[in-house]
């Protein structure tokens, strides 16, 4: 069976609505994948930082204490913005031994000083940044300003935060008025754009339990890849309007319903597991697209609301898919241990049980008369945004790259991303994790209340509508003559319009 190798991602954009739209309903790859708006594994990939902080490892014999509540903390300086920083351990599941274990290697290369006593805190503070998942590990990073008037550090605090750990960035002293990171569009989108994650926060509904973040909130992403808490529905905590720029929608019928006399309808065992499978899939993006309740419009394809067994809805192709047993791994991810605990490395369906699911799902497969094997033939899914990944770039054409004047240039009109990138370097894909690749010298982005930006501007600094996405503060690096480098322009996530590349003059 290839399923465990097979884990699935994010996706992409109005341009491919014909190939890859929510409703796509023809035996092609995006039918084969039944209109699945789901996209989230366990792997984090392309990330150009190591994550901030750490889980807690396992006790180091006996039977230690927790930690006191609000009181343990670990002081260090944080090698990549050489600032002072506080890592408070907060969850349920740490000891004194297992924090002083973690503080002692705190970030890589770097330990701190641990202490039982006292809370995290300094006269000025950028923000503090709490990260949730998984509970029992959770923990508060705080980090140190210099003076109340100086903002040099806030970018690369909220990035740290949000981009990295994972965490929920509560911004204070000079960061208190925002700045670049994944927050909502300051004004209304252009038409059509790809509106980019970022995380939603709000009290639970009544009669709800209080939430994991701090106050009883709920914060859930808003991404097709996201889940919010487990129990809870994805459309109430985060904005299915948000997650479909992200992908085309429109409304397709089911192609199959199940018969009344249905025996599976008479089987309170095979209802119970059903009634998890649903509850599971209610949690996460793909309910924006696949519920009557959630959708503007009525579900596509397949949809969790309109009947208890709704896994009749999908195509082969699709359930494979939800099974596990193709390859849709460019559609980006969040990892399980950052959202609430849901993965995809066994199963395409996001799922806090993996295990559970996957038996699920391939019993559903195999009462269809299929064996894994069938599946082996399913091609990668992911339609033009796999073109994309495995392209191969050749030299730019004259006048596009970077000049001897250091003017960025590229052809086929305006963009909202644009990257140099070191030659080698993988393909920028789509967020959360497969948007800035290793190698990455320079991001730039155009905001989605913007438009697009015309080339002609000069390296290392964001033209008006735009801005600096990496490295998250300063200037890039500078370019060394006679070295090959990448240029990726992009008219919005997923269709790019320029790949090619230059040697620095």
């Amino acid at each position: 069976m290839q399923s465990v190798q097979r884990c699935s991602r994010f996706f992409s954009l109005t341009l491919f609505a014909l190939a890859l739209g929510c409703g796509e309903d023809s035996e092609s790859e995006a039918e084969a994948a039944g209109g699945s708006a789901v996209g989230l594994d366990g792997a984090v990939g392309g990330a150009v930082l190591p994550p901030v902080g750490g889980t807690a490892p396992p006790p180091m014999g006996g039977t230690p204490g927790p930690v006191p509540a609000g009181v343990s903390r670990c002081d260090y300086t944080n090698p990549f913005g050489q600032s002072a920083e506080c890592k408070a351990y907060t969850g349920p599941g740490w000891t004194a031994e297992s924090a002083a274990a973690d503080c002692a290697s705190v970030l890589p290369g770097t330990a701190g000083v641990f202490s039982v006593e006292g809370a995290c805190g300094f006269p000025v503070e950028l923000g503090r940044c709490a990260v949730t998942m998984p509970p029992e590990s959770a923990y508060e990073l705080v980090m140190a300003g210099t003076t109340p008037d100086d903002d040099r550090g806030c970018a690369l605090a909220r990035t740290g935060c949000e981009t990295f750990a994972r965490g929920i960035f509560t911004p204070s002293g000079p960061c208190a008025g925002g700045g670049p990171g994944p927050v909502p569009p300051s004004g209304p989108p252009q038409a059509g754009v790809f509106i980019p994650p970022y995380q939603t926060c709000k009290p639970p509904l009544e009669g709800e339990p209080p939430g994991l973040a701090p106050n009883g909130d709920v914060c859930t992403f808003n991404a097709i890849s996201a889940c919010t808490e487990p129990g809870r529905r994805f459309e109430d905590y985060a904005s299915c309007d948000v997650v479909r720029s992200q992908r085309p929608y429109y409304p397709v019928p089911p192609r199959a319903v199940a018969a009344a006399d249905d025996p599976r309808l008479s089987d309170p065992s095979y209802l119970a597991e059903m009634g998890w499978v649903t509850e599971q899939a209610a949690a996460c993006g793909c309910t924006c697209c696949h519920s009557e309740r959630a959708s503007t419009a009525g579900a596509s394809v397949w949809s969790i609301d309109q009947s208890q067994l709704w896994l009749d809805h999908l195509s082969d192709g699709g359930l494979a898919l939800l099974a596990g047993l193709a390859d849709s791994s460019v559609l980006g991810a969040y990892p399980a241990e950052q959202n609430y605990g849901f993965g995809r490395a066994e199963t395409g369906l996001p799922s806090t049980d993996p295990a559970r699911m996957q038996a699920f799902l391939l019993g559903e497969w195999m009462r269809r008369g299929r064996t894994p094997a069938d599946a082996d033939d399913i091609p990668p899914f992911g339609g033009p945004i796999y073109a994309q990944q495995v392209f191969v770039p050749e030299p730019c054409r004259a006048g596009e790259g970077v000049g001897a004047d250091g003017t960025v240039t590229w052809a086929n009109g305006g963009a909202r991303y644009v990257y140099v990138l070191e030659a080698g370097s993988k393909n920028p894909g789509v967020p959360p994790n497969l948007d800035l690749p290793a190698g990455t010298v320079w991001r730039i982005d155009v905001t989605p209340d913007q438009r697009a930006i015309a080339s002609g501007f000069t390296y290392g600094d964001a033209p008006a509508g735009a801005v600096q996405r990496f490295p998250a503060e300063g200037r890039p690096a500078d370019l060394v003559s006679g070295q090959t480098y990448y240029l990726y322009a992009l008219l919005d996530v997923g269709v790019p319009i320029t790949r090619c590349l230059f040697q620095a003059p």
